[in-house]
């Protein structure tokens, strides 16, 4: 499934749109920096109820929500391989807890076949996104 973007609220719309529907507990975000990979992120937290200060983990590495789901939003950016996914708890997310993983294309290898793929791209115009959603079968 496909979806175009114009400007950061509509990412954000998205994002609510997704997270009153999505069943998944992961959902891997992939793409460039500025794509708008965040902005998602904070539309999937409205969506969820949280209606505080969202910011991407890049240094943290981790940010741990609490809504409607407690959410933790990882940033693989500065990581690699399976010792540093593993040293910031990434494997032991809570019970009913969704994970949303910015930069996933650099821990692919580790990430459940099941989890929602969201694939974010510059498109013709300065603020258009194209974003393109894979389900694997559960």
């Amino acid at each position: 499934m496909t979806f175009y973007s114009h400007s950061e609220e509509e990412t954000k719309a998205l994002g609510r749109k997704i997270s009153e529907a999505c069943e998944r507990d992961m959902i891997c975000l992939f793409g460039e920096m500025g794509c708008g990979k965040t902005e998602f992120v904070k539309g999937f937290l409205q969506g969820l109820g949280y209606d505080g200060d969202v910011t991407s983990p890049t240094f943290a590495l981790c940010h741990r929500y609490e809504a409607r789901k407690i959410v933790y939003h990882y940033d693989l950016y500065r990581l690699s391989g399976y010792d540093d996914l593993y040293s910031i708890g990434f494997f032991d997310g809570e019970i009913g807890s969704i994970s949303l993983v910015e930069w996933s294309e650099n821990a692919e290898e580790y990430l459940p076949h099941d989890a929602l793929r969201i694939y974010f791209e510059y498109g013709d115009g300065t603020e258009d996104r194209i974003i393109r959603i894979e389900e694997n079968e559960v």
